[in-house]
């Protein structure tokens, strides 16, 4: 008996024979909270698949390609927050039979409303060859990245953005002298991981260009995991006044998210550029602003979220706080990519 571990975009043959999918899960209420599916490519249900139960799936026979799904179940609209999915497909056989299996890399799929999981697709008279439909295993991030991350796909609805809508996401910096208590508290260290969990999702990649907006705005390539560290330090050049953040901001040639990380007063030299911004921009300007004060909201055109400062280890603060950052991804991005909190 061979198992074999499917990642990526990976397949494995397996005989042409009735297959039986069984699926697990973890971290969330039971299994009761997922359920597979079987669909044909033109998404329109597989009229041969058996349900035995919300956690087995059995295909008796497959002439075309089928689409092997799992969705949320118990009456749920999306999948609990930490429900991790276990997906094994091998053929149907009695007890003591010795067949091949092929197991899917197990997925976290919290807040996504539907994920395709494989495809069995005829591979000639004696073969069934069995395509992991899951992206590549998610890179890693912070704790609290990682966090961001799960509440993207919980907003957007998607475990990740189809590449005709990718956008490379770009993080702005203020280093403006009203920043330096944000940087040395780990204010903007936060917000940094989080602009890097709503990256992976976005921009279909694991880094971030990252822009530190001084007299002269420098720019460089971060990996996602890396985002929140580099900002947990204070700036080669210091800190400085008047931080030209409009400048900072560029004009990209490709498809961007810019997400400014900044106070109130850098917020107000921001605002004319976002009433600019609208889904058919090149450049997206949205912003995490460090402030006790909601009146950055109450300007005209203003997109982003507002977040106080903390009171300790503000990256670990919020990663406990699952809801919290919820609220702030949809925030930055709801306006934009239509996401919303259920």
């Amino acid at each position: 008996m061979a198992t074999y571990i499917l990642d990526g975009k990976a397949s494995a043959s397996l005989p042409r024979r009735p297959l039986t999918v069984t699926m697990s899960t973890s971290g969330s209420s039971g299994t009761a909270s997922a359920r597979l599916a079987a669909r044909r490519r033109t998404g329109d249900h597989e009229p041969t698949a058996i349900m035995h139960s919300a956690a087995m799936l059995i295909l008796p026979r497959v002439d075309d390609e089928v689409v092997v799904v799992a969705v949320p179940d118990g009456g749920r609209s999306r999948f609990d927050d930490g429900t991790t999915l276990h997906v094994s497909i091998g053929p149907d056989s009695g007890v003591g039979y010795d067949v091949d299996l092929a197991q899917l890399t197990p997925r976290d799929v919290s807040g996504l409303s539907f994920i395709e999981l494989a495809t069995v697709a005829p591979a000639g008279a004696d073969t069934l060859l069995v395509t992991t439909r899951l992206a590549i295993p998610d890179a890693p991030l912070s704790p609290l990245g990682a966090q961001a991350r799960v509440a993207c796909r919980g907003v957007l609805r998607v475990d990740q953005m189809h590449e005709s809508a990718t956008r490379q996401v770009v993080c702005v910096v203020d280093t403006s002298l009203s920043m330096a208590a944000s940087v040395v508290s780990g204010d903007v260290a936060a917000a940094g991981d989080i602009v890097a969990g709503l990256a992976a999702v976005v921009s279909g990649s694991s880094g971030v260009d990252l822009v530190i907006a001084g007299a002269e705005p420098q720019r460089r390539r971060v990996e996602g995991a890396e985002l929140g560290g580099a900002l947990s330090v204070i700036p080669p050049a210091g800190f400085g006044v008047g931080a030209d953040l409009v400048a900072a901001l560029g004009d990209p040639v490709e498809p961007t998210l810019t997400v400014v990380i900044t106070d109130d007063a850098g917020a107000a030299l921001l605002a004319g550029s976002m009433a600019q911004a609208s889904t058919s921009s090149r450049n997206l300007i949205t912003a995490i602003v460090l402030s006790d004060s909601v009146s950055a909201r109450r300007r005209a055109g203003f997109v982003g979220a507002v977040v106080p400062p903390g009171r300790g280890d503000r990256r670990a603060e919020l990663a406990a706080a699952p809801e919290r950052v919820r609220q702030i991804v949809a925030d930055v991005i709801g306006p934009f990519f239509g996401g919303d909190l259920p």
